[in-house]
């Protein structure tokens, strides 16, 4: 199954049962104003629709509101404790997983933006292109939950 949009994961995960967490407007502004920059329409749209949490989908994952605003410190403590390449000016930290997986996109690069991840343990020496849209990237968290997507998934 290919997803589109963050409108379809959205709807697939409302199909399971998932009870999505839509950000207040008020929760909205101060994301955007935390960011400094311009946010892309499918993050916009997945802080909409789904920014306080969409019950089992990505847990464990930092990437709700609660804990969005420390993710660029946890990042840059990865950068020094393993000496990584740093972040582009433009990056926009928005999923942590355990501490030590971490995902950005940057915000000059569209819409849709391609994702950047680093995972510890795995000799990276900097973050890497993971997927080509932001899109891909909560498809792909998709997987974890329901496992069953894969063998219907074509990547």
């Amino acid at each position: 199954m290919k997803f589109k949009s963050i409108d379809e994961i959205a709807q697939f995960l409302r199909h399971k049962g998932e009870r999505l967490k839509a950000l207040s407007s008020s929760q909205l502004l101060a994301v955007r104003e935390k960011a400094g920059a311009h946010l892309p329409k499918t993050y916009i749209r997945f802080l909409e629709l789904m920014g306080r949490g969409a019950g089992s989908f990505m847990e464990g994952s930092s990437a709700f509101i609660d804990e969005l605003f420390y993710l660029r410190e946890g990042v840059d403590e990865l950068i020094l404790q393993h000496e990584l390449k740093p972040l582009p000016d433009d990056a926009f930290v928005f999923w942590m997983h355990q501490g030590y997986q971490a995902a950005f996109f940057r915000t000059k690069d569209g819409d849709d933006p391609p994702v950047y991840f680093y995972a510890e343990g795995h000799k990276m020496t900097e973050f890497i292109l993971l997927d080509k849209t932001l899109t891909d990237f909560f498809a792909r968290q998709l997987l974890f939950s329901y496992p069953e997507l894969i063998d219907n998934t074509s990547k």
